[in-house]
């Protein structure tokens, strides 16, 4: 079995992932900026930061695989992903690891600037120096519901999604784990590209908690991009487990 440092392992992904890894009976190492972290037992803590560096080579040392799954959507988000790929990659190659790096479908032609963010990050990735792969995934089914949760959402006209269970991404990612680097991965959407309007109408019947959806022009940016569908791999419904079945697990 691998030794394998995780980054981002106390996030969305990282929670489901760890423990997927330990079961496999791999060494798992947890790099968190957390003074006291909550991890599952038989994690190895490691106290680093993937911005400025710190710690990183001394979680990274001596692993065989590095699965960089940190990121920071709302604040700081180029920094964390330019800089932390920086880093992390950096460090991967020096200890002569596999970095796995967690990506979004449609980051190279969506102008999300989350999404131009991490597109950058693939090119950092890719141009270390480091034995690489990245796994583009469609939108986690959590963060759906955390956009519909507020009880209001703009949306334009064409705008759909194609949410993919995290449990079946970590999955896809431990078996990525065990295999050579591979470059750039094939996507790995969910099984189903549903519009707003639909998404919003599934959760109002299972959870009864009701979103408005504001109807606004898809004039240029990244609106235009997600009514034009630029964040969806219709072509690559890898996922099993559908909207409704996500929410019905969840409220039960």
């Amino acid at each position: 079995m691998a030794a394998i440092v995780v980054t981002g392992g106390t996030g969305t992904l990282g929670r489901v992932l760890v423990p997927e890894l330990l079961d496999q009976g791999h060494e798992v190492r947890v790099l968190t900026r957390q003074a006291e972290p909550r991890l599952p037992d038989r994690t190895i803590g490691r106290r680093g930061d993937v911005r400025t560096g710190e710690g990183v080579d001394a979680a990274i040392d001596g692993a065989h695989v590095v699965i960089h799954a940190a990121s920071s959507p709302r604040r700081h988000a180029r920094e964390t992903e330019e800089a932390g790929a920086r880093t992390v990659s950096a460090a991967a190659r020096r200890a002569g690891a596999h970095l796995l790096y967690m990506s979004i479908v449609g980051v190279d032609r969506h102008r999300f600037p989350y999404y131009r963010a991490k597109w950058a990050a693939e090119r950092i990735v890719a141009d270390s120096g480091a034995d690489w792969t990245v796994l583009r995934a469609t939108q986690f089914h959590d963060l759906i519901d955390q956009m519909l949760r507020g009880g209001m959402f703009i949306r334009t006209r064409h705008m759909r999604f194609q949410p993919v269970d995290v449990g079946e991404v970590a999955s896809r990612l431990v078996e990525m784990a065990a295999r050579p680097a591979q470059g750039l991965a094939p996507d790995f959407g969910g099984p189903e590209v549903l519009g707003i309007g639909e998404l919003a109408e599934v959760r109002r019947t299972i959870t009864g908690r009701r979103t408005r959806l504001v109807l606004v022009p898809a004039l240029g940016g990244a609106l235009a991009d997600y009514d034009a569908g630029r964040h969806l791999a219709p072509d690559h419904r890898c996922g099993v487990r559908t909207w409704r079945e996500w929410l019905a697990a969840r409220v039960r």
